[in-house]
């Protein structure tokens, strides 16, 4: 966005910009639990805590993408995410097949450095459920995708995606649950725009 936006564009973007810092912050809150809850150790609170020793924090946006960006590498730390090469493995494709998968919608990767990992739920699961559960999930970004892979959700039972359909849950009941998802997503982020 240029500087000669005017100044209602502008208050307009900052109130798009903080409500998305807010929506993230609290996902980061649900990834936390859910992590405690399944047992990982959380060496981000304790790295986190031993960086503030070291020098501040950033806060505000620079603040919000640096905390991101801790995340993902904390996924691939728990293992959370796994390199292309692994789903390829356990899906009998070769890597280059999910770039154009994931052009289609039917699955995405989280990039993190300058790699891109993969959920590692799908590894378990069939790779049609998958495109069907993640082409619901529609334009959402990565991260978004990721948390609502990861996130345990009332509607199925109080699990995450993975669990449930491996506890029988009917894909069409996720697939909407996705759907739902992507309009809250989506229909925050143009409320706050």
């Amino acid at each position: 966005m240029g500087t000669n936006a005017s100044p209602a564009v502008l208050l307009r973007r900052i109130a798009h910009l903080e409500a998305a810092v807010g929506r993230l912050t609290e996902d980061l809150e649900s990834l936390r639990r859910a992590v405690s809850r399944h047992g990982f150790a959380s060496s981000l609170a304790g790295g986190l805590r031993s960086q503030v020793a070291r020098s501040p924090i950033p806060t505000g946006l620079a603040g919000a993408l640096a905390r991101g960006e801790a995340t993902k590498v904390q996924w691939v730390k728990e293992g959370l995410v796994v390199p292309g090469e692994q789903l390829a493995r356990a899906w009998g494709l070769t890597r280059q097949a999910l770039r154009p998968a994931a052009g289609r919608g039917e699955v995405f990767a989280v990039k993190i450095g300058n790699r891109l990992f993969y959920p590692r739920a799908f590894l378990a699961l069939d790779r049609q459920v998958v495109a069907t559960v993640c082409r619901a999930l529609g334009d959402l970004d990565s991260c978004e995708k990721m948390i609502f892979w990861l996130r345990e959700h009332g509607a199925v039972g109080g699990r995450g995606i993975a669990a449930a359909l491996d506890a029988g849950v009917a894909v069409i009941k996720v697939q909407r649950l996705a759907a739902a998802w992507t309009r809250e997503r989506v229909g925050g982020r143009v409320a706050g725009a």
